[in-house]
């Protein structure tokens, strides 16, 4: 079979002729509760990432306790209401390999990935979040959803690797327009039924699955490889059109909000993060509830955390590097503040996942969430003893409420362990020095 840049797969949609590109191919070129009631499936288990930047101070963050009683020391202190849900990890490690401490960004690399990055703003493969998505993103409308608190589309932490990083949405209502806008249908309501035009793209692209097979057989091996990742995002789509076509069985109590509105503001101002945040965790807290997604990220800064408070004329990044340390206190004051308002961000979205009921608990108790940030020591760039906080039960599989001292393990452990409470099996997890087989097994139920 002859190939070339016009080729198109064909095949018949309801009596009519279908056709589908294809990629561009070196052939073309010259030689050069527990269960959901409907069905008694268990309930999905969700993941989230929390993204802050320029981390805590270890004198008022780390808790003297390690185990079941930990103390809500300082800047823990907004997270009391949900400490019996709560994971505290200390004293972890990021080994670089001899690459170089790329500022601000190493050490939340090396926590989203397991990989001491090789490049600076860049991911050297998928984050967590997407590795998660892989596997309990499949059948929703949406492998996974972020969302920019500080109204950044660029400040995303969700990435397949390399330049791919997947855009956040930077308002609430933006948000709000990809998870309710256009293609949704609210399964809580009783006349929900499959979209016509759903039905009618699906159909398309399964009619050219005999051509498409037909065509594989006559590639090289560079572009059977390029087909199949071209094939892979098309199953994604297909697989997001079924799912479009399927009502999702949900038991959470929710209802659909009213758009936000168009004049909310979304910046590094604290006083905006403080009505932003919430917003956009309610409305991805709602998305996972009515199974539009289950896997939701937000971030609240840029690794360099642009946040202020109004009438300070540094904000919190330029504080870390030129507030002096208070010879008494032992600390900069000011980014003291700063940390535990970035805390206070947190704590709304926890919130936001809490007050949702949802079988025998909230949607919290059937998520996980994992807060990290980029340096342990922001005046000095360090990323050893790096902060991260787990949030959530995973459905049962993750014990809480406890301080675990990370005596110098590599960060990764906690990826590892996320991973393997969220059900995939995993036996090592990161690269190098950051390469783990042993998760914390004491936290896994």
């Amino acid at each position: 079979m002859k190939l070339d840049r016009r080729t198109l797969l064909r095949g018949t949609c309801q009596g009519a002729a279908a056709v589908m590109g294809l990629p561009f191919l070196d052939c073309f070129l010259t030689s050069t509760g527990k269960a959901l009631a409907a069905t008694g499936r268990p309930l999905p288990t969700r993941f989230g990432t929390f993204f802050w930047g320029c981390g805590l101070t270890d004198a008022l963050w780390i808790p003297k306790k390690a185990g079941a009683d930990y103390e809500m020391t300082v800047q823990l202190k907004p997270l009391a209401p949900f400490r019996k849900k709560l994971n505290v990890f200390s004293g972890l490690r990021v080994p670089l390999d001899a690459k170089p401490n790329y500022q601000h960004w190493s050490g939340l690399a090396a926590a989203n990935t397991g990989v001491a990055p090789t490049r600076g703003s860049e991911f050297d493969t998928k984050t967590i979040d997407q590795q998660v998505a892989d596997v309990v993103g499949k059948g929703v409308r949406f492998r996974s959803v972020a969302a920019a608190a500080n109204g950044d589309p660029k400040q995303s932490y969700s990435s397949l690797g390399g330049a791919n990083a997947l855009p956040s949405e930077p308002t609430p209502l933006a948000l709000y327009t990809r998870l309710f806008g256009p293609g949704f249908q609210d399964p809580t309501k009783g006349d929900w039924k499959p979209d016509p035009r759903v039905m009618l793209q699906k159909s398309v692209l399964s009619a050219v699955a005999e051509d498409r097979q037909r065509v594989m057989q006559n590639l090289g091996a560079a572009d059977k490889a390029r087909m199949d990742q071209y094939f892979t995002s098309v199953r994604q789509t297909e697989q997001q059109l079924e799912a479009e076509l399927t009502r999702p069985n949900i038991e959470a109590k929710v209802s659909i909000p009213d758009a936000p509105a168009s004049d909310i503001v979304a910046n590094n101002a604290y006083p905006n993060l403080q009505v932003v945040t919430p917003l956009m965790a309610r409305l991805g807290a709602i998305a996972m509830a009515t199974d539009q997604t289950r896997v939701f990220n937000i971030s609240v800064s840029f690794p360099q955390n642009g946040m202020f408070m109004p009438g300070d004329p540094l904000g919190f990044h330029q504080s870390t590097h030129e507030e002096p340390v208070d010879p008494k206190l032992g600390y900069q004051p000011r980014v003291a503040e700063y940390n535990v308002e970035s805390m206070e961000l947190y704590a709304a979205l926890l919130k936001e996942l809490d007050a949702i009921q949802e079988g025998d608990g909230t949607l919290l108790d059937h998520s996980l969430v994992m807060a990290f940030t980029d340096q342990s020591y922001a005046r000095i760039h360090a990323v050893d003893g790096l902060p991260i906080l787990l949030a959530g039960g995973a459905n049962g599989r993750m014990k809480t409420g406890y301080h675990i001292t990370g005596d110098s393990s590599p960060v990764s452990r906690v990826g590892l362990t996320a991973q393997r409470a969220m059900g995939i099996s995993l036996d090592t997890w990161g690269k190098d020095s950051l390469l783990v087989r042993t998760p914390y097994s004491e936290l896994l139920a």
